[in-house]
């Protein structure tokens, strides 16, 4: 039974070494002449930067077995355990959220009044329609308007980049919708959860993650494991259609060279923005699209070095994310030498921050000198900067991460539709599985699965 999979991003390359350690012939296409996506390392003057994500939580039992099976275990850095605290931005000023119940009575991120109101969430009946709203809708209801404006609209802002008004709540946080319509209760659910885990002995320590040579690490053993010939990169595809029962699919590969080759299973696993620009031919292919809408906001990173001398601040925890109501153009920042060892050459630090997104997309297109411009001075007054930094990388995603807003069901229903019209035909991909490490990588071996046993 032979495969194809289309995109070598991070559920691709899972999806292809599922598929390929059960004996499936796979092929997996890409345009780009590198494998893993948005998961980008690079190591410069000593300073090892992350363009995509940053880290990977590890929090259950198949994630380790399976970085197991890869020989990754020995690779992995285990997050510093000031990784812990975040701290927001308030009247200009930053504070660390609380990290326990018994913080939170006597923290100074949030009001008497705000931390009365956060108790009350036990007592408030599960929302009705909860499919139908916003994640700020959500949040506002179920927690309060402060507790929304200084730790709900800054996380959404770490995690998706988005407008939360925007957001749907049932596709964006599922989990806590469903803890929420189960327990009655957020906090509630929280806790039983909490409790749950600390009785099962077999449970994993959730924690934060990377490798040692970074993110990078995990799509190239992937890519080892699989075998590169299994792999074109550089490819321009042609034509998809289908025959009968099968998929033709022709492509140029990195030399100009015409190939093609029919395959019974096709996987598409590229970014949703690129599902309607590939080259389909076959009935229903044009339900696909309306997927073009879904919003994917500009997003710049920009990794910034500085002797330890120059920064006031402790740097103390995971980083620093800011409201929207604070009116500043920075989204939030990763302390990246604090979070990893080996990030930033000694006596130096490595700040990752980041600008754009659904809040103010123009920003995340800036060249890089305007960037700055605006940047450094905010940083700076943050946490208390001298001078100009020492290291400067910054990458622009032009289309970051995919928006799961309100009607963002109407695209999933749509790819549902497709496939039941073409058996062996399956989408997976961030934009439907989740936009963090670890669910891209079990929305590969769902993928994998769908296959066999079709």
């Amino acid at each position: 039974m032979k495969t194809a999979i289309i995109g070598a991003g991070i559920t691709g390359l899972t999806c292809a070494h599922k598929l390929h350690k059960q004996g499936n012939e796979v092929l997996v296409l890409e345009s780009q002449e590198r494998v893993g996506g948005v998961i980008q390392t690079e190591l410069n003057d000593g300073f090892l930067v992350e363009h995509g994500p940053n880290s990977l939580l590890l929090d259950e039992i198949d994630l380790s077995n399976y970085f197991d099976e890869l020989g990754l275990t020995n690779q992995i850095t285990k997050a510093n355990p000031h990784s812990r605290k975040r701290f927001i931005v308030r009247d200009s000023n930053l504070l660390a959220l609380p990290l326990s119940p018994l913080s939170l009575l006597t923290t100074r991120a949030f009001s008497f009044a705000a931390k009365l109101r956060l108790l009350r969430e036990f007592s408030i009946p599960s929302l009705e329609n909860p499919e139908s709203l916003s994640v700020a809708s959500f949040f506002k209801q179920r927690l309060g308007e402060e507790i929304f404006t200084y730790a709900g609209d800054p996380f959404v802002s770490g995690v998706y980049a988005g407008d939360p008004e925007k957001l749907s709540a049932s596709h964006a946080f599922p989990r806590m919708l469903e803890l929420e319509q189960k327990h009655g209760s957020i906090l509630k659910g929280f806790i039983k959860k909490a409790r749950a885990r600390q009785k099962d002995p077999d449970a994993p320590k959730r924690q934060l993650i990377n490798f040692q040579d970074g993110m990078e690490s995990l799509p190239k053993v992937l890519m080892e494991k699989i075998r590169k010939e299994n792999i074109h990169t550089g490819i321009s595809l042609n034509n998809i259609t289908r025959d009968n029962n099968t998929w033709k699919i022709a492509w140029d590969d990195t030399n100009g060279e015409s190939c093609e080759d029919t395959f019974e299973r096709l996987i598409i696993t590229v970014p949703a923005h690129a599902i309607p620009g590939l080259p389909f031919h076959f009935d229903s292919s044009d339900a696909l699209q309306p997927l073009a809408k879904i919003p994917h906001p500009p997003i710049a990173c920009a990794a910034l070095g500085f002797r330890r001398t120059q920064v006031k601040h402790p740097l103390d925890g995971f980083g620093v994310l800011v409201p929207s109501s604070e009116g500043k153009n920075l989204l939030g920042a990763i302390f990246a030498s604090t979070l990893f060892p080996g990030r930033a050459p000694d006596d130096h630090v490595l700040i990752q921050c980041f600008l754009g997104g659904a809040r103010n997309p123009a920003i995340g297109q800036l060249e890089t000198g305007d960037l700055l411009e605006i940047l450094l001075p905010e940083l700076s007054r943050m946490l208390g900067i001298y001078g100009s930094p020492v290291f400067v990388d910054v990458k622009k995603w032009a289309k970051s991460i995919p928006q799961c807003n309100l009607g963002h069901e109407r695209f999933l229903e749509a790819l549902e539709a497709v496939e039941n019209k073409n058996p062996g035909l399956t989408f997976a991909g961030s934009y439907r599985n989740g936009v963090s490490v670890g669910q891209c990588i079990r929305a590969g071996w769902a993928a994998a699965q769908i296959q066999e046993q079709s």
